[in-house]
């Protein structure tokens, strides 16, 4: 794993937030030293804490590990479709139409 990579994605993810590097150390029960040693790759996380901080940042740890992630998509749609199908058929069917909604008012907007 390149930790340089690792600790980039983890800065660019947590800025995108409006995090500092004090909120994320809080998220992730650690101190704001360890998530610097790790964002400058001056510190190796454990994968406890890694998950941690995908968790606490809402990305997935391939998105951490990976310099160029090509289709960051396909994560949400696998999780999304995931979830859908924990549910009885009937809000399967609730769930698809409304995000069909959804998808509709986004086309909507653009235009």
């Amino acid at each position: 794993m390149d930790y340089v990579i690792l600790g980039k994605n983890i800065r660019k993810y947590r800025l995108m937030l409006g995090m500092r590097q004090e909120d994320l150390a809080e998220l992730c029960d650690c101190s704001n030293s360890h998530i610097g040693q790790i964002e400058n790759a001056r510190g190796i996380p454990s994968l406890e804490m890694t998950v941690k901080i995908a968790n606490a940042l809402s990305v997935t740890v391939d998105q951490l590990v990976k310099e160029d992630y090509t289709n960051p998509e396909k994560v949400y749609l696998k999780e999304i479709a995931e979830r859908i199908e924990k549910y009885p058929v009937k809000q399967r069917i609730q769930a698809c139409e409304s995000l069909m909604n959804y998808l509709d008012a986004l086309e909507n907007f653009a235009q």
